[in-house]
């Protein structure tokens, strides 16, 4: 099989992960995309209990955990544990406005993109987003999410792909769920989960009563 992800599974460091307090077998319980994302070195979508040193004493945390390759090929084991919720003044070469640090406390999300200089010293766009999980900042560069043209059925205008691709949030209707009925939702794009992300949901009652008047016809006998 091809391998299509960073880390091969193969190369998953399961001695640093059980001595982290993580059982072999917690990869056979990923679901398929869970999986991949993991492999590609993406933060655990769950959070597991690790083994932790606090003040010399062991303590047993809730923590994300991801998978990051060295130069050298050797792959080794992040642990993210849930923090305090708190905004740095400047992040990744960016200096947070008053109105920025409220848009992410507020919201868990910035809305709109900021051009942030990575570990590379190159300045790209992302997006930003607090991981509701573990209350840490999270940005995803811009290029890694792509628009589509339609979301469940319904067909996003120019203006509302536009505003999707930086960052605002966006009402959108018409869309229809798995079980056929159609509905509206804001989207946006979550950076923390590196998708477009839905709430404020509403179901299309007009959808619904037409629906009911067209049931509740009788045919005309003869």
């Amino acid at each position: 099989m091809e391998q299509t992800t960073r880390i091969a599974l193969n190369e998953i460091p399961f001695e640093k992960l059980e001595k982290a307090g993580i059982k072999k077998d917690f990869v056979d319980r990923m679901e398929n995309q869970e999986r991949v994302d993991f492999l590609n070195g993406y933060r655990s979508a769950k959070l597991y209990t690790v083994n932790a040193k606090i003040n010399g004493e062991d303590f047993r945390i809730p923590a994300k955990i991801r998978l990051q390759k060295a130069e050298d090929g050797a792959v080794n084991v992040k642990v993210h544990p849930i923090q305090r919720l708190n905004i740095p003044d400047e992040y990744m070469g960016h200096a947070f406005t008053k109105d920025e640090k409220m848009a992410l406390l507020d919201h868990r999300n910035l809305g709109k993109t900021l051009e942030l200089t990575g570990r590379n010293g190159k300045t790209d766009s992302y997006y930003l987003a607090i991981d509701q999980k573990t209350n840490e900042l999270i940005p995803l560069r811009t290029k890694a999410i792509k628009i589509p043209d339609s979301i469940k059925g319904a067909t996003l205008s120019d203006k509302q792909k536009k505003d999707l691709a930086v960052g605002k949030k966006v009402a959108v209707e018409g869309m229809k769920g798995k079980n056929g009925k159609a509905f509206s939702a804001s989207l946006q794009i979550n950076a923390a989960n590196r998708n477009i992300a839905f709430s404020d949901f509403k179901q299309d009652l007009k959808e619904d009563q037409k629906n009911d008047k067209t049931k509740a016809v009788k045919p005309k006998k003869n």
